[in-house]
């Protein structure tokens, strides 16, 4: 009887101490995953400016829902206009309403973002007979960091996972 209390009791403890490191060796392994996305969305948010390329209207708008989804900050958020494309040079992370511009000036805007950008085109008007070219979708699909979003609830979940694709500095 002693030496089946014993046993039971050597199996306990060691049933005991796999679980305590299996529950350990879990919440390293999630801070370590989890920290560096929790990190760059962190700095991200707070620092990260975004462009909106886009008319006036469309613009005040789209400002409007990122500042409301408490992502961006005002003061983070700037446009480009169709006169000012050059800008697009200078962004880290565009928002471009398509129907704003011509084929063109869209051709300019991608031609002039940085590789290591993220660029969320944004084209509500999706329909059969109104399309983005062929070409210019391509670029767009040929750009990296680059997403082509049509409905307005996913801009801010585009946004966001641009946000953490192209928020740390490569080594």
């Amino acid at each position: 009887m002693e030496a089946v209390k014993t046993f039971l009791e050597a199996v306990g403890l060691i049933t005991t101490a796999v679980s305590i490191l299996l529950v350990l060796a879990t919440a390293v392994g999630w801070a370590l995953g989890i920290a560096p996305l929790m990190y760059r969305l962190g700095l991200g948010r707070w620092s990260r400016k975004i462009s909106i390329a886009a008319e006036s209207s469309v613009y005040d708008s789209l400002k409007t829902d990122l500042i409301d989804s408490g992502v961006f900050r005002e003061k983070n958020i700037q446009q480009i206009s169709k006169t000012t494309l050059s800008k697009a040079k200078d962004a880290n992370l565009m928002l471009v309403h398509y129907a704003s511009f011509d084929e063109n000036e869209i051709k300019t805007i991608i031609s002039n973002k940085k590789s290591s950008a993220g660029m969320v085109v944004y084209f509500p008007d999706f329909s059969p007979t109104n399309r983005i070219p062929d070409d210019v979708s391509k670029l767009i699909n040929n750009e990296p960091h680059s997403v082509l979003v049509n409905f307005r609830g996913r801009l801010i979940n585009d946004i966001l996972v641009t946000l953490l694709s192209t928020s740390y500095e490569k080594k």
